[in-house]
């Protein structure tokens, strides 16, 4: 990779692996890909690392009957049970295999499953602003698929009816399925569920505190399911950002474990190896929203599942150089003298992380890793290239 030494800023690039399976380890394949071309990575880079390799080659798959023996054993929930969902995302990637492997836990029973409305937790859009006028109905209301009758949503980039698709993999085990749009949860307490799953990402803790709040206690989370250290496979997200990984045999991918150490683990090998001082950090979903659709792409309990040590929680805080560039220039300062004094000021700000500085007005502070990991994504995940090692240079 042959880029100018002087003149460029933060330049971030994919590296093409080759295709990466649980025969592989993850170390190695670093190891290899660089020794191909020793170039590739530079003193101060940061190697990104998507996630979904890592989990791969530390073979942390479950199958669906696996995971919906311990939801089962978990819950105590028995052939005719109910089982409450509460705030799924809308997503055929993300959770409808989890959804499948909760109805397979009752398949004589039923599933309860409530929506957050007008958009899931990750923007993905319920029912229109329209529909909802037109029939009368406010964000603290309840709504039924009665109230709502032929005025389904089809998701704008999907094309999906995600509430007939739900209820499609519902019916498929046996199970009886009842579906409605709530932001509050005094609702589905009441219908006295024998267990209730708490699906959100981001606000998955204080749903469930609210529900326990009531005095309903059979209540976990999908960050519960899985996330025993003692099994063999698990994640400490447990469910959380697990996506499909082969519907055939119905297999979920987990997000990758012990994630710093492995970041570690690569640094220290290609210390050793190629004699370069690097970081190295675990992306996965960017924190990006999309501006047209509002649909945030953060499906990911987290954007960075792990960092090394210098970098992780480190702030990168930047000069606002219009704002000191101004205010140099009226003070009489040269050209040069103000590209010697805003250097100065980003090496102090990199040194004691000193927020509230003048320079640093009109910025906001943000942890590196999850600017780097969202960076990342951009270039590798959310264009689908095939490039799951990222090299971002320039940045510190």
């Amino acid at each position: 990779m042959h880029l100018p030494d002087t003149g460029t800023g933060v330049v971030a690039f994919g590296i093409k692996t080759g295709i990466i399976t649980s025969n592989d380890n993850i170390t190695e394949v670093v190891k290899g890909i660089i020794k191909k071309n020793p170039d590739i990575i530079r003193d101060n880079d940061i190697l990104c690392v998507t996630e979904s390799v890592v989990a791969i080659t530390q073979h942390n798959v479950v199958k669906l009957d696996d995971v919906s023996a311990e939801i089962k054993s978990r819950l105590n929930l028995r052939d005719n049970s109910t089982a409450g969902v509460i705030h799924p995302i809308l997503s055929r990637n993300r959770f409808s295999m989890m959804l499948k492997a909760i109805a397979k836990t009752v398949p004589e029973g039923k599933v309860i499953i409530q929506l957050r409305f007008p958009d899931d937790e990750q923007g993905n859009p319920v029912i229109t602003k329209k529909t909802l006028k037109k029939i009368n109905k406010s964000l603290s209301d309840i709504i039924t698929l009665k109230d709502i009758g032929e005025d389904r949503l089809y998701h704008p980039e999907t094309g999906m009816d995600y509430i007939d698709y739900y209820e499609a993999i519902v019916r498929e085990t046996g199970s009886d399925i009842e579906i409605f749009l709530d932001n509050s949860f005094g609702h589905i307490i009441n219908k006295n569920p024998d267990a209730i799953i708490v699906s959100n990402v981001h606000e998955r803790n204080d749903v469930l505190e609210d529900i326990r709040d009531s005095g309903y206690m059979n209540v976990i989370t999908l960050q519960d399911i899985y996330s025993d250290p003692r099994k063999g496979v698990y994640s400490e997200f447990g469910l959380l950002g697990s996506n499909l990984l082969d519907p055939v045999n119905e297999q979920l991918k987990l997000m990758p474990r012990n994630s710093d150490q492995v970041c570690e683990k690569i640094k220290k090998m290609i210390n050793t190896e190629f004699n370069k001082d690097i970081e190295v950090l675990i992306y996965g979903d960017g924190a990006y929203k999309d501006p047209e659709s509002g649909i945030f792409e953060l499906a990911d309990p987290v954007s960075c599942f792990g960092c090394t040590s210098d970098i992780k929680n480190k702030n990168r805080i930047g000069v606002k150089t219009k704002y000191l560039m101004q205010k140099l220039h009226n003070e009489g300062k040269s050209g040069e003298e103000i590209e010697i004094i805003i250097e100065e000021e980003r090496k102090k700000f990199i040194e004691k992380q000193d927020k509230q500085n003048f320079s640093a007005q009109g910025t906001t502070p943000r942890k590196i890793e999850n600017l780097v990991s969202s960076l990342a994504d951009l270039v590798s995940g959310s264009g689908d290239s095939n490039t799951p090692l990222i090299v971002v240079r320039g940045f510190i």
